[in-house]
């Protein structure tokens, strides 16, 4: 065909080459009661996945609240005189660790 419209030649190799295209089957189940088990258990552990998936956001939002509590904290403590050798103490860092992040 002109302008390389129509079918491709059946010679046509490498990267460029048609795929071969599988037949459609049905899906075969040879156990079907071990087919609905693991059905049910994906089932279930799809849900769990959620739900841990849902703690985790919620974990996540507790520790941002708690982080902003602490830059407050950090922030009064320095107004009142507090040495960031005292902040990075109380929060289990280096004063130059403390320093670094509130400072």
């Amino acid at each position: 065909m002109a302008f390389g419209l129509g079918p491709r030649s059946p010679d046509v190799v490498g990267p460029h080459a048609p795929k071969p295209r599988a037949a459609p089957t049905a899906a075969r189940v040879d156990d079907p009661e071990a087919a609905w088990r693991s059905f049910v258990r994906v089932t279930s552990a799809l849900a769990d996945l959620e739900h841990l998936a849902a703690a985790r956001a919620d974990a996540r939002r507790v520790v941002e609240g708690l982080d902003e509590e602490i830059e407050v904290a950090v922030d009064h403590l320095r107004v009142d005189g507090a040495s960031w050798v005292q902040i990075g103490r109380a929060l289990g860092i280096s004063r130059q660790g403390a320093r670094q992040r509130f400072g």
